[in-house]
């Protein structure tokens, strides 16, 4: 496996791990959409989105446009 694959595996398992502390979560403590739109500093749902961008961002880089 190439050091490309092995990068991408290391992020999917991250990024399913990050799914289920989300689902966890939510079945703990119940899903509040006023939350989830404009979270509290700290709370979970801004780390959430946080790490869970920073996943998908190396996965799929953003398209960079040249004029």
């Amino acid at each position: 496996m190439d050091a490309v694959s092995q990068q991408f595996n290391k992020l999917s398992a991250k990024r399913i791990a990050l799914q289920k502390t989300f689902k966890e979560y939510n079945e703990a403590n119940g899903f509040s959409y006023e939350d989830w739109i404009n979270p509290p500093a700290g709370h979970f749902y801004e780390n959430y989105k946080k790490e869970l961008d920073e996943i998908n961002n190396q996965m799929a880089p953003p398209l960079v446009y040249q004029s």
